[in-house]
């Protein structure tokens, strides 16, 4: 269901975007590492390398059931660097004005200019306010193409069948964003593997498929049916890894961090969600052009970055660092931050400590997803946390194993939070019944139904409609509802002009 909503969802930005078609990495921001927060009636910035200096025709949203034309405010011309270290820049700033009046949406973003048209997928996040209080999901590690199933020129990364079930549970629990703090890929390929993960025919070589682009793609946006990052309905965040390279030499630091920009975009970088700030840090390169020591990665141009951005947005309710390894901790940076919680990954299995003189949570989730952790999969395997932000206050999971077996194959994959329909969820009903079954020890207190019902007015019980909007045919409704430790709910939609429940 998943995939197929994807499809159409593509299906549907094409038929409207008839011109020649883009998806270069002319737009730089907001872009697959770093998307972006859009409030209703505001504007935002996007970061674009216009080859042609053509001029900007318009700037769309596309989510999967609206088309949002933006207000643009300028365009300005110049040279505008993203990265400090490898100089990378684009020419174009283009500030555009979201609507007052436009569903809270995942958007893709393309931007109409001469006969192209570019597509940055998934990247714009529209919000009617931002919510003092909001949660967020950490995983890490996810190695995505370390397996790789079938030839180089025809296959697909192994670890997308575990993470396109974990994509399923990531979206009944609905975060407002999710973080992922490096090893995304993977730095060689893995054919003909063994029962556990492990194998002796390695490629390591840039022109040996799969390429760069192509793992990438599949961290991004899934392959052979199975969901990708892009596939989770809230924005994603994510920072390198030591693993996240391919075909370069791991001890040319400028060469890996260059291919992190033309894969991914931003490498270090700041976002705000209501009174929470989120600094990301690419700490297996801290700043290798001044040679500095493991013990201070952010003394130098990436410590600089982050610094500003804290003092340009203020230093808000809860200071969030995300970086890849837990053993390259710059206790000086947190300690003058007063940084609240230090997100990591780099070593498989959970663990949490306290660090510093804030004193600073560090704290890692185990891996989601990785192949080849068979031996080890109780201690390290299926794992991610929730943590809840009210203002300057947080709270957070223990490591959750979003299914019950997670070396199972992929259609005997046990999860531990299930949606269910009782009719087709595609437009056809006027009266509809979802089962939300919650297996966890914990309760989930805003759990996401969206409802696509025949056009009318509803009516819910069991929940909270957060919106509604309409199309031609079709009403769109979300809704939020608690979901207890070990539990089932029901949420029941109808007409409002019909007194009865679906039975």
């Amino acid at each position: 269901m998943n995939s197929v909503r994807i499809i159409l969802r593509y299906i549907f930005a094409c038929l409207l975007l008839l011109p020649l078609f883009s998806v270069a990495g002319t737009i730089v921001y907001p872009w697959r590492a770093a998307p972006t927060f859009a409030k209703s009636g505001n504007n935002f910035s996007i970061l674009f390398d216009n080859l042609y200096h053509t001029k900007i025709d318009s700037v769309v949203l596309v989510g999967p059931y609206n088309r949002v034309a933006l207000t643009i405010d300028s365009v300005v011309i110049g040279r505008f660097e993203y990265d400090s270290f490898t100089k990378l820049s684009v020419n174009n700033t283009i500030w555009v004005r979201v609507p007052k009046v436009v569903p809270e949406e995942l958007y893709d973003l393309f931007i109409h200019c001469g006969r192209e048209v570019h597509l940055s997928p998934r990247s714009v996040k529209v919000v009617h306010e931002f919510n003092p209080s909001h949660s967020f999901i950490h995983i890490s590690d996810l190695h995505v193409s370390r397996q790789w199933v079938g030839t180089g020129d025809d296959g697909y990364a192994k670890e997308l069948e575990l993470f396109d079930r974990f994509v399923e549970v990531a979206n009944i629990i609905a975060p407002d964003f999710v973080i992922v703090t490096g090893d995304i890929i993977h730095h060689y390929t893995l054919f003909d593997a063994d029962s556990a993960g492990w194998g002796e025919k390695k490629a390591y070589d840039a022109i040996q498929r799969p390429l760069v682009e192509e793992k990438y793609k599949n961290y991004y946006e899934g392959a052979n049916g199975f969901s990708g990052i892009n596939g989770i309905n809230a924005p994603v965040f994510s920072l390198p890894g030591n693993h996240d390279s391919y075909g370069v030499n791991r001890k040319d630091h400028l060469e890996m961090a260059s291919q992190w920009n033309q894969m991914c975009g931003n490498r270090v970088y700041g976002f705000s969600y209501a009174g929470t700030r989120v600094i990301a840090a690419d700490d297996f390169l801290g700043d290798p052009v001044n040679d500095i020591p493991d013990s201070s990665p952010m003394s130098g141009l990436q410590g600089k970055i982050l610094e500003s951005f804290l003092k340009e947005n203020g230093p808000g309710k809860i200071r969030i660092m995300a970086q890849h390894r837990p053993d390259r901790i710059d206790t000086s940076f947190i300690d003058t931050h007063k940084i609240n919680i230090l997100l990591n990954g780099h070593r498989h299995n959970p663990f949490e400590e306290k660090v510093g003189a804030t004193p600073t949570l560090s704290i890692r989730p185990g891996t989601v997803c990785r192949s080849g952790e068979i031996s080890r999969w109780q201690e390290t395997l299926g794992f991610f946390r929730i943590f809840y932000v009210d203002g300057d206050r947080f709270e957070y999971t223990p490591p959750l194993r979003f299914c019950k077996n997670p070396t199972a194959n992929y259609g005997q994959l046990d999860l531990n939070l299930i949606l269910l329909y009782k009719n087709q969820n595609d437009g056809s009903s006027s009266i509809n019944e979802a089962n939300i079954t919650n297996s966890f020890d914990i309760d989930l207190p805003k759990c996401k139904i969206r409802f696509v019902m025949k056009k009318g007015n509803y009516k819910v019980s069991g929940g909270t409609i957060h919106q509604v909007f309409q199309t031609d045919s079709l009403s769109i409704i979300d809704v939020y509802t608690e979901v207890l430790a070990n539990s089932d709910k029901k949420v029941n939609i109808y007409r409002s002009n019909q007194g009865t429940l679906i039975q």
